[in-house]
């Protein structure tokens, strides 16, 4: 499948950078989540990919639903429940993957781009880069579980209500980001994580964002408890017997070589 939505450059340190490209704003319509659900699907299936970057062409991260292809979702009754259901998945493709996913959020991430950005596991942004849910404006909603896991009680009601934007720097002082640079470094910031994740085990890494994933919603005793099995599995393990041996002979760890 070639995709005609986004780019996708796996690098030879195991990075693949997938970029939203449909000019001129990155509008998600049912073809870009298509492609979306596929790329990560495929990041999860590939052993060469360590971490994904997900970024936007351009000077926009993604605008958000493409408004101009609700008309069409009346045809047919069940369109808007099919729509739904690809919609759906695809925000959530980031959290399913695998791999870790970076946010580079290069520029305005509004509604369904916000959604997108906020279910990767790692949030970089431009200094041009600002948020926004104006679903109410456009006749929608959705986006208020997105907004409630970064934003407090009150802070996320106003944002939904009034359809108020937060810049970067505000981002960062919320601690939703991780870092703001230059957008002519964005990449480069992304790409930086990027490698120090990967050169990590693949197996203690894959685990690591399974676990982030599975016990979001779980007691903290039972929490742990279900992770000390997943040391335990990985204990026995090569990679985790490697990382013991490099650890003790004062050397950089080779994964996947024995």
């Amino acid at each position: 499948m070639e995709f005609s939505t986004l780019k996708t450059l796996l690098n030879d340190d195991g990075v693949l950078v997938v970029t939203m490209d449909r000019p001129p704003v990155n509008a998600q319509n049912l073809l870009a989540r298509e492609e979306l659900i596929e790329a990560f699907d495929r990041a999860s299936a590939d052993d060469a990919v360590r971490v994904v970057v997900l970024t936007g062409a351009g000077e926009v991260f993604s605008a958000g639903a493409d408004i101009k292809e609700r008309g069409s979702l009346v045809a047919e009754p069940h369109a808007y429940v099919s729509h739904n259901r690809v919609t759906r998945e695809s925000f959530f493709a980031p959290a399913d993957c695998q791999k870790p996913v970076i946010a580079a959020i290069n520029g305005p991430a509004i509604g369904a781009g916000y959604a997108l950005a906020a279910m990767c596991d790692i949030l970089l942004a431009a200094e041009e880069a600002w948020i926004q849910m104006p679903e109410i404006d456009r006749g929608l909603l959705g986006g208020v579980q997105f907004l409630k896991q970064h934003f407090s009680r009150s802070r996320s009601r106003l944002l939904f209500f009034t359809g108020r934007r937060v810049d970067a720097a505000e981002l960062y002082r919320l601690g939703i980001v991780d870092e703001v640079v230059p957008r002519r470094d964005l990449l480069d910031a992304a790409l930086v994580v990027a490698r120090q994740i990967a050169r990590k085990s693949p197996d203690a890494v894959r685990r690591a964002k399974a676990a982030f994933t599975a016990l979001e919603e779980v007691p903290l005793r039972d929490g742990y408890r279900w992770e000390q099995t997943q040391t335990f599995e990985l204990s026995q393990t090569a990679d985790a017997a490697e990382a013991r041996a490099a650890f003790l002979e004062k050397r950089e760890p080779r994964y996947g070589q024995g």
